[in-house]
């Protein structure tokens, strides 16, 4: 056992962490020179010194929530790195009842967002390490400044947005077409296949272009750079194609 870590909310991670292992196999983390993301279980434990049961129990119920949602709707995520987003939600909690709150919210993004909906995302990455909070979060600096990547404000806009998407979508908007059974949304001008995906994140990573180091619980998210701008550059130098659409 961890030491100072709660055995029976240990238990509960550790199932959690098999049960990511069996969907996605080995882990990978985009932090350069590492292989693998950090166990729940390493997280929890470098999270939770000093807090009560209350804060254990409740931090392995908003994990659970969290990564089973993660599980059912990005099966395909290629980068698994949990570890800034949930010292984040921790962080921006007032008390356990807060991070169960912020925890079910980002559940319900993610099966707004995923692969069963009418959206159909092919990653979590977009959200994970920060791309989406950088680029809203510089268009209007001084109403958004000092609002997290993972505040409640944000995971609310986010919220909002995936309901306007979906209410397009169901309205026939041209900008968001119906997808056909088992394709992905791809409003990016260079695949998202995953060797192009893979390709793309890991130059960005070496690069220290991705906004969030999500890898760290000590990340300090970035938006003082034009991520989105110099991740459709890179792509173009990497020579990563369009990715074809199929028609509805």
């Amino acid at each position: 056992m961890h030491e100072d870590l709660n055995a029976g909310v240990e238990r509960r991670l550790a199932v959690l962490d098999a049960e990511l292992a069996a969907c996605a196999g080995t882990l990978a983390s985009l932090a350069p020179g590492r292989d693998s993301a950090s166990s729940l279980v390493t997280i929890a434990t470098s999270l939770l010194s000093g807090r009560s049961s209350a804060w254990e129990d409740a931090f392995a119920s908003s994990a659970e929530r969290v990564v089973r949602a993660l599980i059912e709707h990005f099966p395909g995520n290629l980068y698994w790195d949990l570890d800034y987003l949930l010292a984040a939600l921790l962080e921006e909690a007032a008390a356990p009842e807060g991070l169960l709150e912020a925890a079910n919210t980002v559940a319900r993004l993610q099966a707004l967002f995923g692969c069963h909906s009418k959206i159909a995302f092919r990653y979590l990455h977009d959200f994970t390490y920060g791309f989406d909070w950088a680029r809203w979060s510089v268009r209007r600096p001084a109403e958004r400044e000092g609002i997290g990547p993972f505040s409640p404000l944000f995971l609310a806009h986010l919220e909002q947005r995936g309901r306007e998407i979906t209410a397009a979508i169901d309205a026939g908007d041209e900008r968001f077409p119906r997808l056909s059974p088992g394709t992905y949304r791809n409003p990016f001008p260079f695949s998202r296949k995953p060797f192009h995906e893979r390709l793309l994140l890991e130059d960005l990573a070496a690069r220290n272009l991705v906004p969030i180091h999500t890898w760290s619980i000590q990340a300090r998210p970035r938006n003082d750079l034009p991520f989105s701008e110099l991740r459709e550059e890179r792509a173009r130098a990497l020579a990563i194609p369009p990715e074809m659409q199929p028609a509805p």
